[in-house]
């Protein structure tokens, strides 16, 4: 960068969604755990850094890739095998987890992470049937 930003500065840009991909490529390199996990729950930030960012060393910013809206099912698949419990915790209790993920967290070891991933299916279940319904009756109509 041409000019020095403070740390404030540099957490507030790795979050906007407008920032540009080249910001966000050089605050993935960040030493800052709290940087990256901004870049981690950037939705603009592109696949390749989510990729490395799964596999980052600080929990923190694994668990901001589980709020990620653009993050693939594969790297919450992989997210859910984290060895960290607080990882999956954050897989277990977020609504947007494909069902299939929330599933295999219900048997997970840590009995908090399955009850939690238990409890969030049943939040979610009365929606996707909904849905369901709903989709099964415009179809009949």
């Amino acid at each position: 960068m041409l000019f020095s930003l403070t740390s404030k500065a540099r957490y507030l840009l790795a979050g906007n969604p407008s920032a540009p991909v080249q910001l966000l490529e050089e605050f993935a390199e960040s030493q800052d755990a709290h940087i990256r996990a901004r870049i981690a729950e950037n939705p603009r930030t592109p696949l390749r850094l989510l990729i490395k960012l799964v596999h980052d060393e600080s929990p923190e910013v694994r668990v901001a890739l589980a709020y990620n809206p653009a993050i693939t099912d594969m790297l919450l698949a992989e997210l859910s095998e984290d060895e960290n419990p607080d990882v999956r915790y954050a897989l277990a209790e977020h609504h947007a987890v494909p069902h299939v993920i929330l599933q295999k967290l219900q048997n997970d070891e840590n009995p908090y992470i399955a009850h939690r991933a238990a409890t969030t299916l049943e939040r979610v279940e009365p929606v996707f049937t909904s849905a369901k319904v709903a989709q099964t009756q415009a179809q009949a109509a």
